[in-house]
C-alpha cells in the first residue's frame, strides 16, 4: 500500500510540474461517482447462472487545461462491492491520460473514461456488468464530429487489455463506429475485432481467438406531441456479422449472423423498448470454451435456438443540472429456452470544476 501510494505522489507531482512548463491556464478538479445494483433472474433457462452486482466506484480526478483545447487528467478509480469485507476496496486503478477536444476533433491517449466514447454500446458487444468494471480504455480513441450535420461522427479506438505474462499473451479490441443522421432517418455502423492469445495448453487446448462483429444499422426517430409533451419513437434494424476463428482448435472461419428489430417509445423520461434478434446460429461462436474471457457481450447473445427478446422498461432523469442522474429499469429476457428478468437501480454523480491559474513565468523559480 505504501509503495503504491508513493507512486500516486509521484505521478501527481510530474503532472503539475508539466503543467507549469506548459503555461497551465486552469486547474481542473472533479469526481465521478457511481452506485450500481444490477440483478439477473436466469433460473428457467438453460446454461446460464443467475447474478447479484451490487457495488459502488468513486473517481476523484484533477489535471490542467491549457490553449482552450489540451488537457492532462490524472484520476483514480476506487471500486468496493457490498458485502466485500475482506479488503479496504475491491479494486483500485489509475486514469492518466491526455485530451485534446476542438469543436470537430476529439483525441485521447493514455487511460481515460470509456464514457468518452460515444459508439459501440450494443450489448452483443459489452454486458453492462462488464462496462462497470471496465469503465476504462487504455490505448487511443479519435473522433470526427459534426454538430451542424444533425450530429454526425466517425470514431476509431484500441483498447488493450491485456499484456504478456504467464497467463495471458496478449489481448486488445479495436473499434470504430459511424452515425450519420440524415433529418429524421439515421445509418450507421459498429466494428469490433477482438484479439485473444493465451499460450497453448495442451490440456485445456487454449489459443488464439480472433472475434470480428461488424453490424451497420438504419433507423427511424420522430416524435408525436401530446399535451406539449412529446412522445419520442425509436425504430432501428440492424444487421450482426461476425468472423471467428480459433486458430488452435479448428483454426477455420465461423460466419454467424442474424438481424436485430429495435423499436423505443419514450415519453417523460419512461421508456419501453423491445430488442428481438432473428439469427440460426449462436453470435458467440466459443462462448462455452472460452466465456467472458472473450466476449464482453451479455451471455444471452450465445443463443443457438434463433431467437433473443429483450422487453425493457426503466426510467432515467438527471437532477442538479443534470450533475446527478437517475436510472432504473427492469427488463424480461427470452433467449429459446425460457423467461428470465434484469433489473438495475443506478445513481450516477459527475462534477467538474476549473480553477484559472494566471502564470507569466515559464517554469518555476
Amino acid at each position: 500500500m505504501y509503495r503504491a501510494v508513493r507512486h500516486i505522489i509521484t505521478t501527481i507531482a510530474v503532472v503539475f510540474a508539466g503543467a507549469y512548463t506548459l503555461s497551465a491556464q486552469e486547474l481542473r478538479i472533479g469526481a465521478e461517482f457511481t452506485t450500481l445494483f444490477d440483478n439477473t433472474e436466469y433460473a428457467a433457462m438453460d446454461n446460464i447462472s443467475s447474478a447479484t452486482l451490487f457495488s459502488s466506484r468513486l473517481t476523484p480526478k484533477l489535471g490542467v487545461a491549457w490553449s482552450e483545447r489540451n488537457t492532462l487528467m490524472f484520476g483514480v478509480d476506487m471500486v468496493q462491492d457490498f458485502g466485500h469485507d475482506s479488503k479496504f476496496l475491491s479494486d483500485a486503478n489509475v486514469q492518466l491520460y491526455y485530451a485534446y477536444k476542438a469543436p470537430r476533433v476529439k483525441v485521447f491517449a493514455g487511460i481515460f473514461p470509456r464514457s468518452e466514447m460515444r459508439g459501440v454500446h450494443s450489448g452483443l458487444f459489452y454486458d453492462p456488468t462488464y462496462l462497470y468494471y471496465n469503465n476504462r480504455i487504455g490505448g487511443v480513441l479519435a473522433r470526427y464530429e459534426d454538430d451542424k450535420f444533425y450530429d454526425s461522427y466517425v470514431e476509431f479506438a484500441m483498447d488493450y487489455t491485456g499484456m504478456r505474462d504467464f497467463d495471458t499473451r496478449e489481448a486488445f479490441a479495436i473499434t470504430s463506429s459511424g452515425h450519420w443522421n440524415i433529418t429524421a432517418v439515421y445509418i450507421g455502423y459498429d466494428f469490433y475485432m477482438g484479439h485473444y492469445a493465451k499460450d497453448y495448453n495442451p490440456e485445456t487446448r487454449d489459443g488464439v481467438v480472433d472475434n470480428l462483429l461488424i453490424t451497420p444499422y438504419l433507423g427511424y426517430k420522430f416524435s408525436a406531441n401530446k399535451h406539449y409533451r412529446p412522445i419520442d419513437f425509436d425504430l432501428r434494424v440492424t444487421y450482426m456479422q461476425s468472423l471467428q476463428r480459433d486458430r488452435i482448435n479448428e483454426n477455420v472461419w465461423q460466419s454467424p449472423c442474424g438481424g436485430e428489430l429495435y423499436v423505443n417509445v419514450e415519453w417523460c423520461n419512461i421508456s419501453l423498448s423491445n430488442r428481438l434478434l432473428l439469427g440460426g446460429e449462436s453470435l458467440l461462436t466459443y462462448y462455452s470454451r472460452y466465456g467472458a474471457e472473450v466476449y464482453h457481450s451479455v451471455p444471452l447473445y450465445r443463443t443457438n435456438k434463433g431467437i433473443y427478446d429483450a422487453i425493457t422498461l426503466s426510467y432515467k432523469r438527471g437532477f442538479f443540472s443534470d450533475t446527478v442522474v437517475v436510472a432504473a429499469g427492469i427488463t424480461a429476457e427470452y433467449e429459446g429456452t425460457g423467461w428470465g428478468t434484469r433489473q438495475w437501480i443506478e445513481l450516477c454523480v459527475d462534477l467538474d470544476y476549473g480553477i484559472s491559474l494566471n502564470r507569466k513565468q515559464r517554469y518555476i523559480e
